[in-house]
């Protein structure tokens, strides 16, 4: 079976309950061809017509919305459109749900269009909760991401939601970080204000069979390596570690919110495990026997970005809240990468 089918079968077995709470909903997602949103749309789209679901899925880009979901809008249950929510336009669809996930989250834009980083978080949600406002949703579930929690200054293991590290305004990551900060600040006064039923994930690092292959992260790279049957070359580093979750449970996490979470409030979206990139790489060099790829570690050096004390923060995120609403981590990292590359292999999708 297709990775992807059988992905979407568990989610559905294992909360069908609040999938249910869906039914019949129009939902309207922006930002919908991102690696995490179209893993949802998709999911949304293969259970539409049990749920009686209706999607509008926004892009900017009409040719990829086109190319990603084209072929799902005779159903009459996908509607496409690249209104220009930063500008206040939207389309004729009265959304029971907005997911608002149209976000530029690499350090390549962070470099080179700041400005474009912090439109659609900070221009873009005003405008979509006042549209929100109007509709009288049931739920405005905006995107976030564990980033806000800065880059140290906490000396807590484990971050919950009410703990907050050190950002400089100035730096250039802060176009990012601060966005998406005053992003949950807007969710939350229009709850107070307006009473906008809004609630926000802040996610954690994810993969899964979505990835853009170009995308220049360890895990896309990795796996065009091993479809080229390249050496994977990574630094020798114990204590490079990162709390991973597989995309299947961060999505089965965002609806879990979006169904279930309290009004106003945060929830950390991620699984339970902290894993070393040695382990995630062998992992997926070892996921199946076609593959030819080995592992080459290397000494440390100047050019490495990630030695402790370059300001990346490696705390683990707690899931607790997120738990009490009922949530559980399915997948394991080692299912959950081995699950990934089979996939491109499967699709020789190169």
């Amino acid at each position: 079976m297709d990775i992807l089918s059988e992905d979407f079968g568990i989610i559905e077995s294992t909360y069908i309950d609040v999938l249910n709470d869906l039914k019949g909903a129009k939902i309207l997602v922006t930002g919908s061809y991102g690696m995490i949103t179209s893993y949802l749309c998709n999911f949304l789209i293969d259970i539409s017509e049990k749920y009686e679901l209706t999607l509008c899925l926004q892009g900017r880009n009409s040719h990829k919305l086109n190319d990603k979901y084209g072929s799902f809008v005779p159903s009459g249950r996908v509607i496409l459109s690249n209104f220009d929510f930063e500008n206040g336009v939207f389309p004729d669809f009265a959304p029971d749900y907005i997911i608002h996930a149209a976000s530029a989250a690499s350090t390549k834009f962070f470099n080179e269009c700041p400005v474009d980083v912090m439109r659609p978080n900070i221009v873009g949600t005003w405008n979509l909760l006042n549209y929100a406002k109007d509709n009288n949703v049931k739920k405005f579930l905006f995107f976030s991401s564990n980033s806000i929690y800065g880059e140290g200054g906490i000396s807590k293991s484990e971050l919950s939601e009410c703990d907050y590290g050190i950002v400089d305004p100035l730096s250039d990551r802060a176009c990012y970080i601060e966005s998406k900060r005053v992003s949950e600040q807007m969710c939350r006064s229009f709850f107070r204000q307006y009473n906008v039923p809004s609630s926000v994930v802040r996610i954690c690092h994810t993969y899964g069979p979505t990835f853009d292959l170009n995308d220049t992260r360890i895990i896309p790279r990795t796996v065009k390596k091993i479809l080229n049957n390249e050496d994977v070359v990574i630094y020798r580093d114990p204590e490079s570690v990162i709390q991973y979750t597989y995309i299947a449970d961060m999505i089965s996490a965002i609806i879990y919110v979006l169904v279930r979470g309290a009004k106003g409030e945060a929830y950390n979206c991620g699984g339970d495990e902290i894993v070393k990139m040695d382990d995630v790489i062998k992992w997926m060099i070892h996921a199946d026997s076609r593959i030819k790829s080995k592992l080459v570690e290397k000494e440390i050096d100047s050019n490495y970005n990630f030695a402790k004390g370059k300001g990346v923060n490696f705390k683990k995120i707690s899931n607790s809240k997120l738990k009490s609403l009922g949530w559980k981590n399915i997948f394991s990292n080692k299912e959950g990468f081995t699950r990934t590359v089979k996939h491109y292999l499967n699709n020789n999708i190169n």
